[in-house]
């Protein structure tokens, strides 16, 4: 009798020891596991060294080992897997070899295997050889053809993503031929541009060295510094911008000081220090700067909405409504977006404070004034519902009716069905808002009220919507480059062939194809964008448009909470789209965007070990945090919206908003959130775990008609 756990006779077999190695090596190189895909494609390789499935193994092993960082192992396996390419794959096996070459030192060893990338004409080579071949050229100390490349490459345009880092290399080559002056200007120009990206950090830090060993106007200004102050709050970077905007402030000239000042209090409030932002933007309020006043009342607003001073915020919202600077900081396009939001803020915020009849005719008065206000159907919206609020049942009726036909035509056809007394009229604009609301809010809202009401909802709806045309040949030939890509184990070159796909003009042609590939990848975040983008609500699509990943963390974070699946999955979906790295303008971090300090707080309660934060783009650290937070904040709020309130607010808001009104209905404590991001968030995240339940053969859980309990005391960051 054989051993138990033996290998069978004919597992020394070198066809079968090299297909089990290609599986066991392909499975671990797709989960990202390359200290275990590594050794597997190595023994598939040396089981089966020759012919076009010995090619095939040696690109995966050399791929794996490049992706490692160990370009001096890829050298062999790369080269060899060039004796027998494969269709549509020459191209990229030769950007590799170039790429370990340039890595190991040998750039002029790279200049060679890029000149023949770039003459194949294969979809994923051409344009990636050419910005490699100008960095090989630097390399090699060929500095003028290295530049001629770098601005030929660049005169195209910023929108590639090698250029940022072409703009870096063109400074670099400028200086090594002695352009000074050209060079600081690239440099400057970059690490003010793209403060928040390495590039624009790694050009700061050359500058500062520069600066070191003397060299003159190196150095960057305190006006210099403000203006990547400002690019880092405007890309969501706070605490970064906040450093920034006090490096330098002592040497700041008269007429930044002021700009300085506002973009540190503006940082300080994005990171939840409102009364250091402040202190420090109050003595502002006089400045001679129409923008950095304008800056300061809206900042100060803000505080005075926070804290319930709301005669105060709505004095200062006008202020700032009726002001066109631009507040340093911000910028042109947002200066101009905060102008309309103050306007319907100074009007909404009679709401807020419990004054129905007023909000209603103030909400009137902007929607005269600003008819085309983005915030125009939301102004529309919370008039009838101030109206409602106020008693007035009739005014509400008129006004929810003047919605059915427009975007908020299912929240409209909700709340008449909830305020008819006729029940035949009730279910009749119940069963419209149903079919209006599809899978959002309101649709469930009105299902499960017409099931209590003994009737039965319409039948899901479906959307197909129509592939335009088949898709032309360079977008076939990099599906099928990028899907041998994945089977060789290469999944950053495949996810970005598949990111490049998704933004050409035919990509809805290919959309199912890259959906399918991104989640084979295990990239579901990509394949949530594309669907949701291209292919909406379609059969067969829920799979991407509400993805079930990292399972392996989601289920035991779930169970070790007592969270409902479901929910957890929602709230990443809603928080990061999938995006392990996703990052938010407050700084929060990963699938569940934790702030850091919530991270640490939350691993002491834990009892972890080290700091979590430094771990929070890792779905292994990230996800059991969330639901532990998510968990603690339902413990104190004893319900999943009043969590996610929280959750999304902090816990001091809802603390405040559930209060006074516990016991109200869960569809009318919704709509009396005051803050319209977590308004929003809550009604998303809750039909999303209805979406989730369904898809997994659970009941609904939503029940518009639930009493919402009053806080207890629990978790209070």
């Amino acid at each position: 009798m054989a051993m138990l756990g033996a290998p069978p006779a004919f597992a020394s077999e070198p066809l079968c020891n090299a297909l089990s190695g290609l599986g066991i090596a392909a499975e671990a190189l797709r989960r990202g596991d390359t200290a275990a895909g590594i050794p597997a494609a190595r023994t598939a390789w040396t089981a089966l060294p020759g012919g076009p499935m010995g090619a095939q193994l040696a690109a995966t092993l050399g791929l794996a080992l490049l992706r490692a960082g160990r370009p001096a192992e890829a050298l062999e396996p790369l080269q060899a897997a060039l004796a027998d390419p494969g269709a549509g794959l020459e191209g990229l096996l030769r950007l590799a070899l170039a790429r370990a070459f340039l890595e190991v030192g040998r750039p002029r060893e790279a200049l060679v295997p890029l000149a023949q990338a770039a003459k194949l004409g294969q979809a994923l080579a051409p344009r990636s050889a050419r910005w490699l071949e100008a960095e090989a050229l630097l390399a090699a100390g060929q500095v003028e053809p290295a530049i001629q490349r770098l601005e030929a490459l660049l005169s195209g345009g910023r929108d590639d993503p090698s250029a940022r880092r072409g703009r870096l290399l063109l400074a670099a080559a400028r200086r090594l031929a002695g352009l000074d002056a050209e060079a600081l200007a690239g440099y400057r120009a970059l690490a003010i541009e793209e403060a928040d990206q390495p590039e624009g950090v790694e050009a700061a830090a050359v500058l500062q060295r520069w600066t070191a060993a003397g060299g003159a106007g190196a150095r960057l200004s305190g006006g210099d510094r403000l203006r990547r102050a400002e690019r880092l709050l405007q890309r969501g970077r706070a605490a970064e911008a906040l450093a920034e905007a006090e490096l330098d402030a002592g040497a700041m000239p008269s007429a930044a000081a002021a700009p300085a000042a506002l973009a540190q209090a503006m940082a300080l409030a994005s990171l939840g220090r409102f009364e250091e932002a402040v202190e420090l933007a109050r003595p502002l309020a006089g400045s001679s700067d129409p923008g950095v006043r304008r800056g300061t009342q809206w900042l100060l607003a803000r505080d005075a909405s926070r804290a319930g001073r709301t005669g105060e915020a709505i004095t200062r919202y006008r202020a700032v409504a009726g002001s066109q600077a631009v507040i340093p900081g911000l910028g042109d396009q947002r200066s101009r977006e905060v102008t309309d939001e103050s306007a319907y803020l100074a009007a909404w915020l009679w709401y807020d404070a419990g004054d129905f009849k007023k909000a209603t005719a103030r909400l009137d008065a902007f929607l005269r004034a600003r008819p085309a206000s983005p915030r125009a159907d939301e102004a529309r919206w919370f008039a009838a519902w101030s109206s409602f609020r106020g008693g007035d049942r009739r005014g509400t009726r008129a006004r929810l009716a003047r919605l059915e036909t427009g975007p908020l035509a299912d929240a409209a056809l909700y709340w008449e069905g909830r305020l008819d007394g006729s029940p035949a009229r009730a279910r009749e604009r119940l069963r419209r808002a149903a079919l209006a609301g599809g899978d959002g809010w309101y649709g469930w809202l009105a299902r499960r009220r017409l099931e209590q009401l003994g009737a039965t909802p319409p039948p899901w709806p479906s959307l197909m919507l129509p592939v335009s045309g088949r898709p032309d040949d360079a977008s076939l030939e990099r599906l099928r480059a990028a899907a041998a890509m994945f089977a060789l184990g290469g999944r950053d070159a495949a996810v970005q062939a598949l990111e490049r796909l998704a933004r050409r003009g035919a990509a809805r042609a290919t959309a199912v194809e890259v959906c399918r590939l991104a989640t084979f990848a295990g990239e579901p975040a990509l394949a949530l964008r594309v669907a949701r983008d291209l292919l909406g609500h379609a059969p067969g699509t829920d799979r991407w448009l509400y993805p079930a990943a990292f399972g392996e963390v989601v289920t035991p974070a779930s169970r070790a909470t007592g969270l409902d699946e479901a929910l957890l999955l929602a709230l990443v979906r809603r928080e990061s789209g999938f995006r392990e790295g996703s990052r938010s303008r407050s700084g929060a971090i990963g699938l569940g965007q934790l702030l850091p300090r919530t991270a640490e707080r939350l691993g002491l309660l834990a009892g972890l070990s080290g700091n979590p934060a430094s771990l929070l783009t890792t779905p292994a650290t990230n996800l059991p945090l969330a639901a532990l937070y998510l968990g603690l904040l339902r413990d104190r709020f004893g319900s999943d919206a009043g969590a996610l309130a929280a959750y999304n607010a902090g816990p001091a808001p809802p603390a405040g908003w559930s209060t006074p009104p516990a016991g109200q209905p869960l569809d009318e404590w919704v709509e009396d959130i005051p803050y319209r991001e977590t308004r929003l968030y809550v009604k998303v995240v809750l039909a999303s775990r209805e979406v989730y339940r369904r898809l997994a053969g659970l009941p609904a859980l939503l029940d518009p008609a639930a009493p919402v309990p009053a806080p207890v005391e629990g978790v209070a960051f």
